[in-house]
């Protein structure tokens, strides 16, 4: 999970400076000059009103800086590195703090190194790789990729693929603090996307994202609360619910699929509009879709506005439950694999302070139907030359 949030914050701000020039992100065109340094802050506060899992606190905070750094190696080829570090505090770490030998317990750090190579082929089509190493406390990830991209009718059309592949190795850190020595997690993924221009005011874009995982694919410290009415309260849960903690235990295999669409109308100079659709199922029993509205606006020559407005709303996965009294198969009370809907409000401000220099600020709220409301904030720095 705490990676998973670490991309979004990187994500959400890689994008960000070049949104007002190239609202679609397409890769490779961004020719402000030959080496670019860029720095993003980003935070994420997830307070717990208690709606969510009854029997923990799931209070969560995420302090990310993220460094990147890019740079023509010669006219073909152009290499990049980005560092990024994560300060992680969380009512589970301080759980499982107070146990002997845990002090670190859950990974209250993590970082992540990623090195590429992108390769000018001919003037209409490149090929890329890259390289990937984080590390935190219970959790080691190594990862490698590669892409291939082609233009079409004179840059109007882009078909871009990528393939990427992941193993992890975690440390079985349990509820308890108990460590059960460590297991592996293979992750492999490939996507397809396809940009188009429509008209002269508009243009979108549709990819499929197809993901298959195996091996331990649990949360070691996760608990599953087996409620009995004839125990004594349980003083290690937030609610002193009657009964006992076992270890959460989900299928060792699981398959994805997403597809996503988009579309960037200009209505007038400086003034666009688009829309953003995406559709998600796996074989865990998750189904979700997300529909995403927005308003982009030029205000003069240094500054550009963008809001946004996302709905989400997911069904629960096979093994999750919100309350259990036997022990089952697979069995999980993670709030992110139940059933919830979400309502974001995102605002993002650029300001362009020179040809070479851009900084860009965003804030999103969401609000979710089970309680796990959160903020996510960034501030970034791009400076190219």
């Amino acid at each position: 999970m705490r990676l998973l949030l670490g991309l979004g914050l990187v994500l959400v701000g890689a994008a960000a400076a070049q949104d007002e020039e190239d609202p679609l992100g397409r890769p490779g065109h961004d020719d402000t000059g030959t080496t670019t340094w860029a720095f993003r802050l980003g935070l994420f506060q997830q307070p717990d009103s208690g709606d969510g899992n009854p029997f923990l606190d799931e209070e969560l905070t995420v302090i990310e800086p993220v460094v990147l750094f890019e740079t023509d190696l010669n006219p073909r080829l152009r290499g990049s590195s980005m560092f990024s570090y994560d300060n992680v505090s969380s009512a589970s770490i301080d759980r499982l703090s107070k146990f002997d030998g845990q002090s670190g317990a859950s990974g209250d750090f993590y970082f992540g190194l990623d090195l590429g190579l992108s390769y000018l082929w001919d003037q209409a089509t490149d090929v890329g790789g890259n390289l990937h190493f984080s590390k935190e406390y219970d959790y080691t990830s190594i990862g490698l990729g590669g892409s291939w991209g082609k233009e079409f009718d004179g840059g109007n059309a882009r078909l871009k693929a990528s393939l990427s592949a992941y193993l992890d190795t975690v440390d079985l850190i349990r509820f308890d603090g108990v460590e059960t020595g460590d297991d592996d997690r293979t992750t492999l993924s490939a996507n397809l996307n396809w940009y188009q221009v429509l008209s002269p005011r508009t243009h979108g874009e549709v990819g499929l994202t197809l993901g298959a995982q195996s091996g331990y694919l649990e949360t070691p410290y996760n608990a599953v609360v087996i409620e009995d009415p004839f125990a004594p309260p349980n003083g290690n849960l937030d609610n002193f619910a009657r009964g006992f903690e076992v270890t959460e235990e989900l299928p060792d295999s699981r398959l994805r699929t997403a597809v996503h669409a988009k579309v960037r109308h200009r209505l007038s100079e400086g003034r666009s509009i688009g829309l953003g659709a995406r559709i998600y199922q796996d074989d865990w029993g998750i189904t979700a879709f997300s529909l995403e509205p927005s308003w982009h606006q030029r205000l003069g020559d240094r500054w550009a506005v963008a809001l946004r407005y996302r709905i989400y709303s997911q069904t629960e996965a096979d093994a999750f439950a919100h309350s259990f009294v036997v022990i089952e198969k697979e069995r999980t009370q993670d709030s992110d694999l139940g059933d919830f809907d979400a309502h974001t409000l995102g605002s993002h401000f650029t300001w362009f302070r020179s040809e070479s220099t851009t900084w860009d600020f965003g804030v999103d709220y969401t609000d979710r139907s089970d309680g796990l409301n959160h903020l996510t904030a960034t501030i970034g720095w791009r400076y190219s030359f």
